[in-house]
């Protein structure tokens, strides 16, 4: 019998152990129900009988009640409360207040991106440039910097004419290439129809010599200088930019100017194109198309950001133009900022890049894109 008692004792000490374990439970349970529930019964309890219905406070609204009137005395008359000030609503868009960026530098720092991220989004490269109230100035305000940036802001200057330095550093030197080309396309097309009304209009004399001077050979070490000759060509543009600035000439702010630059660029990033998508191809190679493909997408995206603001009325007029245009800026800004420290090419489903497909892809949109906009 002492067993048996001892036995039930056990099993009522266990029972009374569980009872007390649940118990404890349940009051943690309820506890934590209480606490996350406390909020929402407070903010229950602040509603008023006006948000219940969906109606804001009067005090929300910014409208003042009068006092209840004192028993004994008419009531004064109450003069309604001046509406809320509304700073912002009929606050003019302000336009861009910003200075253009250096050009090589745009779109590498946090500045630009932050500068874009107020006017486009921070999803859309960065802002655009202010440009002079003389037609056709920037523009070739613009030409000149780009080249003048390969020319003397590099260290060692030009170098696809180097003997021997030119020969360790072919990245910059088909970087060079593509910037020139791409110089050589816009100085064409500058001389041809940006700067003349029609078909019988002269051509300008500095345009000519400046295009016939960028079309030295780029590896010419003497007798000429290649960057000798095209210092030369860059006097020519400035000299055309004084004659813009004294009237003398007229840049032209035309639809059909627009769709002949837009053209030039369509084909020659379609050519960029073709040449990094070529397989298989050398290691060596591959370096040199994907830098091509940087010089020459630089310059397009610079010019075409000064077109996006001085074209404004024409793309505006063409249905999506200006979103088209946008877009082939936006892409041209992604190319900027593909700068890998090594290049890599391997195969498409492998677990390393491939940087030739990877400036590829923008790339190609935008050419596709300025094909559609010139055919608007």
């Amino acid at each position: 019998m002492g067993i048996l008692n001892t036995q039930a004792e056990c099993r009522g000490g266990d029972f009374m152990r569980r009872r007390h374990i649940q118990l404890l439970i349940l009051l943690v349970v309820v506890s934590i129900v209480a606490l996350v529930s406390a909020p929402s019964a407070r903010a229950v309890q602040r509603q008023t009988p006006e948000s219940e219905h969906g109606a804001a406070p009067a005090a929300q609204l910014g409208v003042v009640s009068a006092p209840a009137p004192v028993q004994g005395h008419a009531p004064e008359p109450s003069h309604p409360a001046p509406a809320p000030k509304e700073e912002h609503a009929a606050a003019p868009q302000a336009a861009p207040s910003h200075a253009p960026a250096p050009v090589g530098q745009e779109g590498h720092g946090a500045e630009a991106k932050g500068e874009h991220a107020a006017e486009h989004g921070a999803e859309h490269g960065p802002a655009l440039p202010t440009i002079s109230p003389i037609a056709g100035v920037t523009f070739v305000d613009t030409m000149i910097n780009l080249m003048e940036n390969e020319l003397h802001g590099r260290v060692l200057g030009w170098r696809p004419n180097d003997i021997i330095v030119g020969r360790f550093t072919d990245n910059i030197n088909n970087y060079q290439l593509g910037v020139l080309e791409a110089i050589r396309f816009t100085t064409l097309r500058l001389k041809d129809s940006l700067t003349r009304m029609g078909d019988a209009d002269t051509y300008d004399p500095d345009l000519e010599y400046a295009l016939n001077l960028f079309m030295i050979r780029a590896t010419s070490f003497w007798f000429p200088t290649a960057e000798g000759e095209y210092d030369k060509a860059i006097e020519h543009l400035r000299n055309f930019r004084a004659k813009l600035e004294k009237g003398q000439r007229t840049f032209y702010y035309r639809k059909d100017n627009l769709i002949s630059l837009l053209s030039v660029y369509k084909d020659l990033l379609g050519n960029v194109n073709k040449t990094l998508v070529v397989s298989p191809i050398s290691w060596f190679q591959a370096d040199d198309s994907f830098y091509y493909a940087k010089g020459v997408a630089h310059v397009c995206y610079e010019i075409l950001r000064v077109v996006r603001v001085g074209y404004q009325k024409q793309l505006a007029s063409t249905m999506y133009g200006i979103e088209m245009m946008d877009t082939i800026v936006h892409e041209l800004y992604r190319v900027e900022n593909i700068d890998p420290w090594l290049i890599l090419d391997s195969d498409l489903g492998s677990l390393l890049a491939n940087h030739r497909a990877n400036i590829n892809a923008p790339l190609s949109e935008a050419t596709h894109l300025m094909g559609i906009l010139a055919l608007l």
